[in-house]
C-alpha cells in the first residue's frame, strides 16, 4: 500500500485533539498514527515491517489499522488504472479524522488524475467496526465507575503558627503583613473502634537481590523435601531466609541446609522405610534458621567462618560447651589432656556417621564405615552384579571358543577341498595326457599304414602313381 498525503504536510507533530480523542483511539493505534504521518508521500505502508521495527505483533497492529480507519485518520481507496486494468490501494492519512467533504474532493481529485479509470472507497472491515465500538464502550464504562478524586491543592501552605490556618496564603497586602487566616473547618470526630479488629497483614516484596538470593538458597534444598514443599513459598519459610541472609552469603547457607540435612538424620527419616517427615515447611525453616546454641557470631556449626566465606578452624565455644554437656574438660589447644597422651581426643567432636556410597544412607549411629564403604542392601547388590557379571564373562568366553572351533573347522573344511580339487584337477590332466599320447600313437600307426600301402601299390603297379591322391 503506498501513501497519499490527504492534506498539504505543514509539521510532523499530532495535533492536540487527536492526542485527546480517547472515545476513538486507543494508545496503540495512536502511536501507529503517528508513525504513518512521520512518512513522506509515497511511502510504502507493510504494518509487518512496522510491527518488527518496533516490537509488535502484526495482528494488534491490524486492529489498531481498523480503528484509524473507523475513525477516518486514514482513508483507503482503490484505483483501477487504465493501461492494464489492474488495481492498486492506496492510503490518505489524515491528522484529524476527515469529514465526508474531504473524503468526496479526495475521491474526485483522484479520478481526474492521468491514468485513472475507476477509484471507489474501501469502508472499514466488520471486526474493525465492531472493535471500535467495544473500544467506545469501554472506555464509556470506566468514566461510569471511575471515582471521586480530591483535587489536589497546589498553593504554598504558609508557616503560620498555632493559630492560623494550614492552607493560609502568604501573600501580604503590600505592607509585609500577612492576610487573615481563614477559619479552619471544624474537625471531624472519628468513632472508637469497639473492638480489635485484625487487618491482614500485605505481602512483603522483595528487591531483586533479595529474590535472587532467596531463590538460590531455595535451590540448595534436597531433591526429596523440594518435593514436599508446597508450591508457593509461605511466608514463614521467606522470613526465615531472609533473616539467615542478613549475616551469612548464599553459599555458605546452601552448605548449612545440605549438611543439617543428614546431620539431624532427616535424608535418612525420608529414605524408603524411614518415618518420613511431618512438616516439610518446618523442616525447611529448620535447616536455614541460624544456630542459638552459639553466641559466637561468626559459629556456623561448630566452625569458626573468616568473613562469612572460608573456614579457618573449630569454634572453641561449641567444644566447651559440647565437653561440658558431657562432664569432660576439653583439650588445651597444642598439648594433652589432664590425664597424659590417653586423654589427647578429650573434648573433640565425635567422629560423623559415614554414607553409604551408592545410596547415600547414612550408617548406624555409632559404627564405624566398613572398608568398600557400603551399606548391606548396597553391598548385596554388588555381589550380586559381580556374580552377574562373572556369569557373564564365563558365556563370553564360552561363547568365543566355541566360535574360535567352529572357525578351525571351517578352515580345515576349506583346506581339505582345496586338495581334493587340486587332486581333481591333475587326474584329470593325466588323462588327458594319457588321452592325447593314444591320439598321436593312433596318428602315427596310421601315417606308417599309409606309407607302407604306397611303397606296395608303387611297387605293383607303377602306372597308378600319377592318380594316386597318396602320391
Amino acid at each position: 500500500m503506498r501513501k497519499r498525503s490527504g492534506r498539504p504536510p505543514r509539521f510532523a507533530a499530532v495535533p492536540n485533539e487527536t492526542v485527546d480523542d480517547a472515545d476513538r483511539l486507543d494508545l496503540e493505534a495512536l502511536g501507529l498514527l503517528t508513525v504513518v504521518i512521520r512518512h513522506q508521500d509515497g511511502y510504502e505502508i507493510t504494518l509487518h515491517e512496522i510491527a518488527e521495527k518496533y516490537g509488535y505483533g502484526r495482528d494488534g497492529l491490524a486492529g489498531a489499522w481498523g480503528l484509524l480507519q473507523v475513525a477516518r485518520y486514514i482513508v483507503k481507496v482503490q484505483i483501477q488504472w487504465a493501461s492494464d486494468n489492474q488495481w492498486s490501494t492506496e492510503v490518505v492519512v489524515y491528522d484529524t479524522p476527515a469529514t465526508d467533504d474531504e473524503v468526496q474532493e479526495l475521491l474526485a481529485s483522484i479520478a481526474q488524475e492521468q491514468g485513472v479509470r475507476t477509484v471507489k472507497l474501501m469502508p472499514p472491515t466488520k471486526a474493525a467496526r465492531e472493535r471500535a465500538a467495544k473500544h467506545a464502550a469501554k472506555v464509556a464504562a470506566k468514566r461510569k465507575v471511575k471515582p471521586g478524586r480530591r483535587k489536589l491543592d497546589y498553593s504554598v501552605p504558609s508557616r503560620a503558627g498555632a493559630g492560623e490556618s494550614k492552607g493560609a496564603g502568604r501573600r501580604g497586602d503590600g505592607q509585609g503583613q500577612p492576610d487573615a487566616a481563614a477559619p479552619a473547618a471544624p474537625a471531624k470526630k472519628t468513632p472508637k473502634p469497639t473492638g480489635p479488629k485484625k487487618t491482614k497483614e500485605p505481602g512483603k516484596r522483595l528487591s531483586q537481590h533479595e529474590a535472587a538470593a532467596v531463590k538460590k538458597v531455595e535451590a540448595g534444598f534436597p531433591e526429596q523435601l523440594r518435593a514436599l514443599l508446597p508450591s508457593y513459598r509461605p511466608p514463614v519459610l521467606r522470613d526465615a531466609i531472609l533473616e539467615a541472609l542478613e549475616s551469612r552469603k548464599p553459599d555458605v547457607l546452601v552448605d548449612r541446609v545440605q549438611r543439617r540435612w543428614w546431620k539431624h538424620g532427616y535424608e535418612a527419616a525420608v529414605a524408603p522405610g524411614g518415618k518420613g517427615i511431618g512438616s516439610a515447611v518446618g523442616v525447611a525453616v529448620a535447616l536455614v534458621r541460624p544456630s542459638t546454641d552459639c553466641p559466637v557470631p561468626l559459629c556456623e556449626d561448630g566452625v569458626i567462618l573468616d568473613d562469612v566465606d572460608g573456614s579457618v578452624g573449630p569454634c572453641r565455644t561449641c567444644e566447651r560447651r559440647q565437653a561440658d554437656r558431657a562432664g569432660q574438660v576439653p583439650a588445651q589447644r597444642g598439648g594433652t589432656g589432664e590425664h597424659g597422651d590417653d586423654q589427647e581426643h578429650v573434648g573433640q567432636p565425635p567422629a560423623r556417621r559415614w554414607k553409604c556410597r551408592t545410596c547415600h544412607t547414612p550408617g548406624k549411629q555409632g559404627t564405624e564405615a566398613p572398608e568398600d564403604n557400603l551399606c548391606g542392601p548396597c553391598r548385596k547388590d554388588a555381589q550380586d552384579a559381580a556374580a552377574a557379571m562373572a556369569k557373564l564373562q564365563e558365556q563370553l568366553t564360552s561363547r568365543e571358543t566355541h566360535r574360535e572351533q567352529l572357525a578351525r573347522d571351517h578352515f580345515d573344511e576349506l583346506v581339505e577341498e582345496a586338495y581334493a580339487e587340486n587332486a581333481e584337477r591333475e587326474r584329470a590332466a593325466a588323462e588327458d595326457l594319457v588321452r592325447q599320447r593314444a591320439e598321436e600313437e593312433r596318428k602315427a600307426r596310421e601315417a606308417e599304414e599309409r606309407r607302407l600301402l604306397h611303397e606296395k601299390i608303387a611297387e605293383e603297379n607303377p602306372y597308378l602313381l600319377p592318380y594316386s591322391q597318396m602320391a
